[in-house]
């Protein structure tokens, strides 16, 4: 599916348990939308669970909508152990200067791993290209009025973030997913992976290309899709 987004226009194909969020629904509909999933994927889930699941979703939405987020999928999955486990995957296009070309994922990695000491960085192959990749823990706020008391309260996360440069454009694409669930973090790796490998500049490839010549194929698009 592509993103709503003016350029570039992004394809995502998502594993099961991301589901696309309509930004512009209705913010009391999407949460009552939000519970009625809830209920249905995990009856036995205690309410309180889906309070919180809901509520943080919606807490996290906001917040990445005030970022400029171009895409935002609530992940809802079940844990190896049975647990009902909860993320926010996000994707942002940002202008960025990318310098020479091929150059941006190191470069971004060096500077992730200054800017942020404890986080985990590296650089990683996609069928996209390559891409910088951190991952850290950090604390956010939670305010009261969230949960209808006075008193604002902290809540740690875990994140991963992808930088993927755009092959034509002053442009960085970030993939960022954010999760309360920090003790299942293992169940969360091999759905993020599949995610990032499924972010594309082009949609899916035509078949019907491979029964052209080879001087007619679209190169760019042949590589990508």
């Amino acid at each position: 599916m592509p993103t709503e987004t003016d350029f570039p226009t992004l394809w995502l194909t998502l594993p099961a348990g991301f589901t696309t969020v309509d930004l512009d629904e209705d913010l009391g509909d999407r949460m009552a939308r939000a519970a009625e999933g809830l209920d249905a994927l995990f009856p036995g889930a205690l309410p309180e669970q889906k309070l919180s699941a809901v509520i943080a979703a919606e807490t996290a939405l906001q917040a990445q909508l005030h970022e400029g987020a171009v895409h935002l999928s609530s992940c809802l999955v079940r844990a190896g152990d049975g647990e009902p486990i909860h993320g926010m995957f996000a994707v942002f296009v940002r202008p960025q200067e990318l310098g020479p070309h091929g150059s941006y994922p190191d470069r971004a990695a060096e500077e992730l791993a200054r800017a942020w000491p404890d986080a985990d960085v590296g650089v990683v192959e996609l069928p996209i290209g390559r891409a910088a990749l951190a991952a850290r823990e950090l604390t956010v706020p939670v305010p009261g009025t969230v949960w209808g008391v006075p008193d604002s309260t902290v809540s740690t996360v875990r994140q991963l973030e992808l930088l993927i440069p755009h092959p034509w454009s002053p442009r960085v694409v970030a993939a960022v997913f954010t999760t309360e669930d920090i003790d299942h973090w293992d169940d969360w790796l091999p759905l993020l992976a599949t995610a990032f490998r499924g972010i594309a500049f082009h949609p899916p490839r035509d078949e019907s290309l491979d029964q052209l010549p080879p001087e007619q194929w679209d190169n760019i698009r042949k590589a990508f899709g």
